[in-house]
């Protein structure tokens, strides 16, 4: 093919008479259009300015509105409003207004969604009596929030959306990793085992994924460690000794539902945890079983937003299933492990999980002891479980944030059941909140984490007591802990946890990627993770860190996690996350894993919440020499410049 012709350079030598007419032209012609526009733009102007002061003379009065009803509480919430008399103070003033009314708001169109989108819904079925492509039941019951939820499902699927399938791959979720990520398998098998030598050499012959999927010879991999997601996988507790627990559990378990770490969501899981006793009576009068065996099963939460149903079933087409009155697959997949693990009828068990796995955990509880299963309690936080019919024959606690829009959802209030020996309890939490503070915050497992201790510390009621007794032997000291992957069948794709990202195109600060690889390079580090943990909102974002290092003795002073610190609130702040998470364990240190979560407090200051989790692998002697005043959780706050740069080098350019 022939290039394109191209002129020569030349001199330019002035208009031509035919070019100044057409300038002349063009001038008495676009003069009067330009000037014209102009007036317009500046009638737009005007009536956006008036907008604009319209605007802020409302902001200014409900300001005021909301001071003045915060000036009538006994306890201000969600914090207290200044007079708004400066920009500030308008600002905080109209932050606490806008976090009362989201969920109200929210509760209130959920009521009645089904008269607001009914109509809509009629004119679809209408239009679907011509065009095949809009027909989708129900035609005309569709006056109820579970109905309409179920006319979006099915015009979905008519367009290749929410298609959920119905049948689900289970297998041990370290058998999944052997078989998808060998490498992140093997290097935890080495951190696993004290007697593998204390540097990590690939396994001869290990399957490389990499070479595989391009068809090409390659080399060994320069570093291993490298791989995202070793550090996170290493994380995973052999013990749930409390209700706290149960919801750090489930961060765990939610991350893990992404391996790799690369923001797409592979599989569902579903943790089971098998407790040994030494028999005798359940907790609700009756056999336990010949063995003594109870059961504990936790349900991830959802890990896609993406609108095409993916491998992991833990996903929106699961969350609008259930809203539908629908059983998804994780639902169907979730009560098949189960089985396979070895649950057998009369042995006691409980249920539990947060947000989607709530509604999962609901969902199951039905089914299990319709089949003939001894559910005997639910345990849920954040979860929309009003239009769940739960056996009474189950005992339920239920978990909510006041300012939590997701439990009302579903427009409905969950169930009173107070009476009688098998109680339907919620007990509804203000956590304290900072100026800063956004709404997703308060929908995320660790912060219900935090609501939890506080319920097993002081319980609201003495019903609350005692379901907080009926739990005690879930909690007990032989534990073992199965986890379950979950995948659609089918050979789908993993999914994006969201299906649009927006990324600004100027960052500031550090990126995760640098501040992985500075971290590395710390003395006695030898692995380490940063990554977004999306638990909650699609939207909600907790940065996390997880080190494996040599020994826990330098992290344990706070100069020695000063500067993870600083890193992750550089992309705390950048990219508006609600808090960030750093869990270590050590080589030296089995059977010890130490997590802290740090988040802004109203006054500037920072709290950090540690937990230390010890297990069946930990040395006692170890233990006492490393937290002499004990393992229980402790509260540390810091100054406001605590974690302040050293030198920030984003602004020295």
């Amino acid at each position: 093919m022939s290039s394109p012709p191209s002129l020569p350079p030349q001199l330019w030598r002035g208009r031509s008479a035919g070019g100044r007419v057409a300038l002349i032209l063009g001038l008495v012609v676009g003069i009067p259009v330009a000037l014209a526009l102009g007036i317009v733009l500046l009638g737009v102007g005007i009536v956006g300015g008036a907008l604009a002061l319209l605007a802020w003379l409302i902001g200014m009065a409900a300001a005021w509105v909301w001071f003045a009803v915060q000036r009538r509480q006994r306890i201000p919430y969600p914090f207290e409003a200044p007079p708004p008399t400066t920009r500030r103070a308008r600002r905080i003033a109209l932050s606490g207004l806008y976090l009362s009314l989201v969920p109200r708001t929210v509760g209130g169109t959920a009521r009645v969604a089904g008269w607001l989108l009914g109509p809509l819904a009629l004119l679809v079925s209408l239009v679907g009596v011509f065009l095949p492509r809009w027909r989708a039941r129900p035609y005309v019951a569709v006056f109820t929030l579970p109905g309409i939820l179920l006319k979006v499902v099915n015009l979905g699927r008519r367009r290749g959306l929410l298609r959920d399938g119905g049948d689900t791959a289970r297998v041990a979720y370290d058998d999944f990793l052997a078989h998808a990520f060998p490498l992140i398998r093997d290097v935890l098998d080495w951190w696993n085992d004290p007697d593998a030598g204390d540097d990590y050499v690939p396994t001869p012959g290990l399957v490389d994924v990499p070479a595989g999927l391009l068809g090409l010879p390659l080399g060994p991999s320069p570093d291993p460690l490298g791989q995202p997601g070793i550090a996170a996988g290493a994380m995973r507790r052999r013990t749930i000794r409390s209700l706290r627990e149960v919801l750090l559990s489930q961060r765990e378990i939610d991350d893990l539902c992404d391996p790799d770490l690369d923001d797409r969501a592979d599989v569902g899981l579903v943790r089971i945890v098998e407790l040994s006793s030494a028999g005798g009576l359940s907790s609700a009068g009756g056999l336990a079983s010949a063995g003594g065996r109870r059961w504990m099963v936790q349900f991830a939460s959802t890990k896609s937003w993406h609108p095409r149903a993916g491998a992991a079933p833990n996903d929106l087409t699961a969350d609008l299933l259930i809203g539908a009155g629908r059983l998804p697959s994780f639902t169907a997949g979730a009560l098949d492990a189960m089985r396979e693990a070895g649950i057998r009828a009369g042995e006691p068990v409980l249920v539990t999980g947060f947000s989607l796995g709530g509604m999962v955990a609901a969902q199951v509880a039905t089914a299990a002891v319709a089949s003939g299963l001894n559910v005997t309690h639910l345990v849920v936080a954040g979860t929309p479980l009003g239009r769940i019919a739960v056996p009474e024959t189950v005992s339920v606690l239920a978990l909510e944030h006041v300012l939590d829009p997701v439990p009302r959802v579903e427009g409905r209030e969950n169930p009173l059941r107070a009476s009688g020996r098998d109680a339907f309890l919620t007990v509804k939490a203000r956590p304290p909140l900072s100026h800063s503070f956004r709404i997703g915050a308060l929908h995320q497992s660790t912060a219900y984490a935090d609501t939890a201790a506080a319920v097993e510390a002081d319980p609201p009621d003495p019903r609350v007591a005692t379901l907080l007794g009926e739990l005690t032997p879930f909690f007990g000291a032989e534990q073992r802990i199965h986890d379950r992957a979950l995948m659609r069948a089918g050979g789908l794709p993993p999914r994006p946890s969201v299906p649009l990202y927006l990324h600004s195109t100027v960052e500031e600060g550090i990126t995760r990627g640098t501040l992985r690889q500075t971290v590395r390079r710390l003395p006695g580090v030898i692995a380490v993770d940063v990554y977004q943990s999306r638990s909650g909102f699609a939207t909600t974002i907790v940065w996390n860190a997880d080190l494996l290092v040599r020994t826990l003795d330098p992290w344990l002073i706070v100069a020695g996690r000063t500067a993870v610190y600083r890193g992750l609130l550089s992309l705390l702040t950048r990219r508006k996350a609600v808090g960030i998470h750093l869990r270590l364990q050590a080589r030296t240190t089995p059977g010890i894993t130490w997590e802290a979560t740090v988040q802004r407090l109203s006054d500037g200051r920072w709290r950090e919440s540690i937990d230390i989790t010890i297990d069946d692998r930990a040395d006692p002697a170890e233990v006492a020499r490393l937290f002499p005043q004990g393992t229980a959780p402790v509260v540390v706050i810091h100054a406001p410049d605590a974690f302040a740069p050293v030198l920030d080098v984003a602004r020295q350019r």
